[in-house]
């Protein structure tokens, strides 16, 4: 049976994955001297070189000339995780800002009667938001919201303040649970632009229905997140109930 062998710049791109985890560096902590890491993984300097550009191109390094390379900022958004942006960006200690492209009223068409099972025509606010932590532009939420839940709603301030709190303490609306999928999708021109990509560049595209305790749809919300500078995790956990049949 042949050994599988990783190529010189997969090895090299492992090296430098394992000493970010190892060393438990941050966003914008900086990588050794290429020299030094050279000498550390018996590494050519070009094969080093190469890995590093792959990297930076995901949105795991970059550079800056005279100080070196440097981690990345990246964000992980937890799928299990019901909680506003402001929250989201405390665990970062990040410095968070929004941005309102649009705030305007829709009718339910087909699909959204049957998200929020309404009837056609009903009328839902549509909430465009620019989300961005620490000056970098990292996603675009598209929120609808039904007008007769949260009337006066475009009265408030959704741009410093969180739209769940806003629901919360001013219309009573606590959501405790939802749906959230993820998929790839392409930006579109207008959408890189705000995000600061390129056009048809791959990004997250993440449908989420968020619901009170007796299940009443309050939020139904498109996303659109840079793939370079967002992550999305998951938590496993095994059913015991199903017994040890697991292979």
């Amino acid at each position: 049976m042949n050994t599988y062998k990783p190529r010189p710049k997969e090895l090299a791109t492992e090296y430098l994955e394992s000493y970010i985890l190892e060393n438990n560096l941050k966003a914008h902590d900086r990588l050794p001297p290429e020299r030094e890491l050279s000498q550390m993984w018996n590494l050519n300097r070009v094969t080093l070189r190469s890995a590093i550009a792959s990297m930076e191109a995901a949105g795991r390094l970059y550079s800056v000339q005279g100080r070196g390379t440097m981690v990345a900022p990246r964000f992980v958004r937890t799928l299990q995780n019901l909680e506003s942006f402001t929250k989201y960006a405390s665990h970062y200690e990040a410095k968070s800002e929004t941005r309102l492209l649009s705030f305007s009223k829709v009718e339910c068409d087909k699909h959204l009667s049957q998200r929020f099972q309404r009837m056609l025509g009903e009328k839902l606010y549509r909430i465009s938001r620019l989300r961005i932590l620490d000056g970098v532009p990292i996603m675009i939420e598209n929120a609808f919201i039904p007008c007769d839940l949260a009337p006066g709603l475009e009265e408030h301030d959704l741009v410093k303040g969180s739209l769940f709190a806003v629901l919360e303490r001013s219309y009573g609306l606590i959501m405790d649970h939802g749906e959230e999928k993820a998929s790839i999708t392409a930006a579109t021109a207008e959408e890189a632009e705000y995000l600061e990509i390129k056009p048809d560049s791959p990004a997250f595209w993440i449908v989420s229905t968020t619901r009170t305790p007796d299940d009443v749809v309050v939020e139904y919300c498109r996303t659109v997140a840079r793939v370079d500078v967002v992550e999305m995790s998951s938590v496993l956990r095994w059913d015991y109930a199903g017994g040890a049949d697991h292979e």
